[in-house]
């Protein structure tokens, strides 16, 4: 399951780089998503305050895209 996770994650997280430059998808809620799904797998050490900064980080970058 952690390869699963690890393998969608980083697809993720591609994911959301590409969209920084294409205006089509929303590169900064994928690629918060991708970092929550590396977080999930054991291989990555739990460190919810880093999630949480990334999160309200990622939600004001995205209203900022908006506006």
């Amino acid at each position: 399951m952690d390869i699963a996770l690890l393998l969608v994650g980083f697809i993720l997280m591609l994911t959301g780089i590409v969209g920084s430059f294409l205006p089509v998808l929303p590169g900064t809620p994928v690629s918060w998503v991708g970092l929550l799904l590396l977080y999930l797998t054991s291989a990555v050490p739990d460190d919810w305050w880093f999630l949480g900064i990334t999160l309200v980080v990622a939600l004001v970058v995205f209203a900022l895209d908006y506006i």
